[in-house]
């Protein structure tokens, strides 16, 4: 707990990003210029930069509300797929900075209240550091991509972190899901592929040179006479799943492939879909790819971005002109 006096430097030096304030209420100010106290019966927790909340020249502090999320919830929570939800580590795994509410506070109610750190170990404060910035520094897509991907949205929504569901169970290991443009994102139609990223050892390794052939079994089972994907995402994870502890190393492998193969293979806008979306992507299809951390090269990351399905902004009305 922190002395009740007014901050001096020193003071201010004990303060970092993630410390939550008990603090029960922050001012709201209305349309009409009205200032009103909003309720944060769970405290809040700070958001600002450790370098700028140290800085005596730097008078105020942002705040986000603290919010405990049944576990349901706050499982695909976690995962940092939803970007207006941030961990709190050492408030237990439930408690969370809610992003989509904020108040600007003087630096003086740091003195007036108890605090504690909400975040203590490095990789914790590095991933809430990282966290709470890209809520702010999200790539906005094109308005006629969003439809692209919605399909995908759908399927991830009340599935994530639901691990008895098949396709939860294989989004449970999948690092990031991330949209690559070929030519950068300066006119459509855009050459998109889908980066579906493992976690670290769910897939053997192979080089380029030296990938196995798909087993026999396997491609009469994936693809029809014509060589196009013939199974659903659903499918293909109940497969994995089902099969996951007796799984040949090569049929893991091509699997993986096929479900980021379907993943990508379902994003497709309706057909009733205005000219500017339907003519959005290059080819008519996005591509899938999969790749596991430890092989996603930064020169990917740089030229994707990630799809944050659960807060894709809704797409301006497009017409045929």
């Amino acid at each position: 707990m922190h002395a009740s006096a007014e901050p001096a430097p020193d003071d201010l030096h004990e303060y970092r990003q993630g410390d939550v304030l008990d603090l029960m209420q922050v001012p709201v100010v209305t349309g009409e210029g009205i200032v009103r106290q909003e309720p944060t019966p769970n405290g809040v927790v700070v958001v600002t930069q450790t370098c700028d909340l140290v800085l005596r020249t730097r008078p105020t502090i942002h705040v986000a509300r603290v919010v405990v999320l049944d576990e349901a919830k706050a499982k695909p929570a976690r995962s940092g797929r939803q970007p207006n939800l941030v961990h709190i580590p050492e408030l237990g795994s439930q408690s969370f900075a809610d992003l989509s509410f904020m108040a600007t506070l003087d630096k003086s109610v740091l003195s007036q209240v108890n605090s504690r750190h909400g975040v203590l170990q490095i990789d914790d404060v590095r991933r809430f550091g990282q966290r709470v910035g890209r809520r702010f520094s999200r790539f906005a897509f094109p308005d006629e991509v969003v439809p692209w991907v919605r399909p995908l949205q759908k399927l991830v929504e009340g599935r994530e972190g639901n691990l008895e569901s098949p396709v939860g169970w294989a989004l449970d290991h999948i690092v990031s899901l991330r949209l690559e443009c070929e030519e950068g994102w300066k006119s459509s139609p855009y050459a998109l592929t889908l980066c579906v990223v493992l976690k670290a050892g769910v897939v053997p390794s192979f080089e380029p040179d030296d990938l196995p052939d798909l087993p026999a079994e396997l491609t009469e089972w994936l693809y029809d006479a014509n060589g196009d994907l013939r199974r659903k995402p659903a499918e293909i994870a109940q497969r994995l799943k089902r099969e996951n502890d007796d799984m040949d190393s090569i049929v893991r492998y091509w699997l993986w492939g096929g479900f980021a193969d379907s993943l990508a293979a379902m994003c497709v806008p309706p057909a009733s879909e205005a000219a500017p979306v339907l003519a959005a992507v290059e080819d008519g299809q996005i591509r899938g790819d999969l790749s596991t951390s430890e092989e996603f090269s930064f020169e990917r990351y740089r030229r994707s971005e990630e799809l944050d399905l659960d807060h894709l902004s809704p797409p301006l009305p497009l017409t045929e002109s």
